[in-house]
């Protein structure tokens, strides 16, 4: 008797029961339950594979809660901050501090990103320069002071609590803010 293959049944049955003998699998395995086995190591596999594949490529935040700026001369203020970044299709985006100041003026600390990382877990680090800084009154060039904001995505608002959002100047320059960024 052949199978659709043209190869005799005999032989299909030496190709699954003698490697099985040699590598010590039980008698009791057949064709079916090897096909089985590696039907299951493949779907393993792909959804690891999908799991890294949903990246995210946005961190967002434009509710974020009161927070202190500390400018390189110690002095403090309290504000809000703002971002926005992409990591595709090239690495992008901006952030904006603003502080209330006398009556209805406010002051505004902002600048770019040229670095934008998210991992899996929803943890970002962002990289940028300073553009403007109405706050701490730029005690340098502006456009020379590297900055670095980094903090965690909240994925369920309703349940998780606000996270921290750092942002250190190379500068000196440090600021906190309770926020709840969102990675898309």
């Amino acid at each position: 008797m052949r199978n659709l293959q043209g190869i005799p049944s005999n032989w299909n049955n030496n190709l699954i029961v003698v490697p099985t003998k040699e590598a010590g699998m039980p008698k009791s395995m057949n064709s079916g339950t090897i096909v089985m086995m590696m039907l299951i190591l493949i779907s393993v596999s792909l959804l690891g594979y999908l799991h890294k594949a949903k990246g995210y490529t946005r961190v967002d935040d434009t509710s974020s809660g009161g927070g202190t700026i500390t400018c390189p001369t110690g002095v403090q203020h309290k504000g809000a901050i703002s971002i926005s970044s992409t990591s595709t299709p090239s690495m992008s985006g901006y952030y904006d501090i603003v502080i209330a100041t006398n009556g209805s003026s406010s002051a505004l600390k902002s600048g770019v990103f040229d670095y934008v990382k998210i991992y899996s877990s929803g943890e970002f680090i962002l990289k940028g320069k300073e553009t403007r800084d109405d706050i701490c009154g730029g005690l340098t060039n502006v456009a020379s002071i590297s900055v670095e904001i980094t903090g965690q995505c909240v994925f369920n608002y309703s349940s998780e609590p606000p996270t921290i959002v750092k942002i250190r100047g190379a500068n000196g320059e440090k600021a906190d803010f309770p926020s709840a960024p969102n990675c898309s």
